[in-house]
């Protein structure tokens, strides 16, 4: 084996072991996830996070799924119609956030803007999303 070799192979090593173990950009956490839809005109379902289904129904089903640090790209289709959204706002995911956490939850709001919440708790509503749906309601009586 070259002197090259040797000296990379140990290198090579450490950053894949760094990956797997959470350490670096691209560190994954195994995490409960559900999603929060506040526009009561229609339900949507197929809620992705980089391009993988995540846990939906207002909070009432969960599923385990591994998510990544760093920007999230987030979609999702309205029941009604089959419309895709895509999230307006630029989300990333910083490592504080996950750490020691055990639920994500993604909140999406009637202007396709999306908030993501974690926690050590089963997610609740957002202060936020309770006034968008209320707006809402009353704009409709």
């Amino acid at each position: 084996m070259s002197l090259k070799k040797r000296l990379l192979l140990p290198v090579s090593l450490a950053l894949s072991i760094a990956g797997c173990a959470g350490i670096g950009p691209n560190a994954t956490y195994y995490m409960a996830t559900t999603s929060f839809n506040y526009d009561p005109r229609y339900s949507d379902y197929m809620l992705k996070v980089n391009g993988q289904e995540i846990g939906g129904g207002f909070g009432g089903a969960i599923s385990t799924n591994s998510i990544k640090l760093g920007p999230q790209k987030i979609t999702w289709k309205d029941a009604n119609t089959g419309e895709l959204h895509t999230a307006k706002n630029e989300l990333v995911i910083k490592r504080e956030q996950l750490k020691g956490k055990k639920y994500l939850a993604l909140h999406i709001y009637p202007d396709d803007t999306v908030e993501i919440v974690t926690s050590m708790n089963w997610p609740d509503e957002t202060e936020k999303g309770i006034k968008w749906r209320e707006k809402i309601r009353n704009q409709n009586k």
